[in-house]
């Protein structure tokens, strides 16, 4: 960290300052955490599946957990296509290798691909070609909310209104991949799988709980 950043690293440090940091990660970890790395060497057992945004202000971190503990994808703005083979394999992997116990998909405040598309995409669509594409599923979601976000008068509130919004749509596809129903519906005592969709809010820290999925019975 230096004098003028609360970071660790900033853009300007080289491969030594990276591995350096390493090290100071590691050792502190060992010396909190003594059965971590050797725990981990001998294989992963994640508890939970993380699906989450691409914004580097958090990630599964936010849940207090260590290494170990989350199996994690980040896509921008958390988009969840039934038809994206990353999405599919992850899901795949998680409940059907290592038998993961649940999914938090989990949005966030100030999403950089919620805001483009309230304030307007078409100024990313020559310098961003495959962003834009990416966020056609965005823009269709503030546009089919038009009359909720005319109610609201600033940039932040409409935002957090679709960081919500946006995580109600793509769990609902979630539940639409036959992997996700089928392990929904054998959920029981002996294996229990749910679904909780989150938003983190960036500013405090804390998460806001928009939607939970037990088994066959959505709340």
């Amino acid at each position: 960290m230096t004098k003028d950043t609360i970071f660790t690293l900033t853009g300007k440090c080289a491969l030594d300052n990276i591995l350096d940091a390493n090290r100071q990660w590691a050792q502190a970890m060992h010396r909190s955490q003594p059965q971590l790395f050797p725990t981990n060497g001998q294989g992963q057992d994640p508890h939970t599946l993380f699906i989450g945004c691409s914004d580097s202000r958090y990630n599964e971190d936010c849940l207090g957990v260590l290494p170990g503990e989350i199996f994690t994808l980040k896509t921008v703005a958390n988009i969840c296509h039934t038809d994206d083979h990353s999405l599919l394999a992850t899901l795949e992997f998680a409940i059907l290798n290592l038998k993961v116990n649940r999914i938090i998909l989990c949005g966030h405040t100030d999403c950089g691909g919620i805001k483009t598309c309230l304030l307007g995409r078409e100024s990313i669509k020559e310098s961003c070609p495959h962003l834009y594409e990416h966020l056609d599923d965005i823009e269709d979601l503030v546009e089919s909310h038009e009359s909720e976000l005319n109610q609201l008068d600033n940039i932040c509130s409409k935002s957090k209104l679709m960081s919500h919004r946006n995580v109600e749509r793509q769990l609902q596809r979630l539940l639409q991949i036959p992997v996700v129903q089928d392990a929904l519906r054998n959920s029981n005592q002996d294996h229990e799988f749910n679904i909780f969709g989150l938003v983190y809010n960036v500013d405090s820290g804390l998460v806001d709980v928009v939607r939970e999925v037990y088994g066959n019975q959505q709340k």
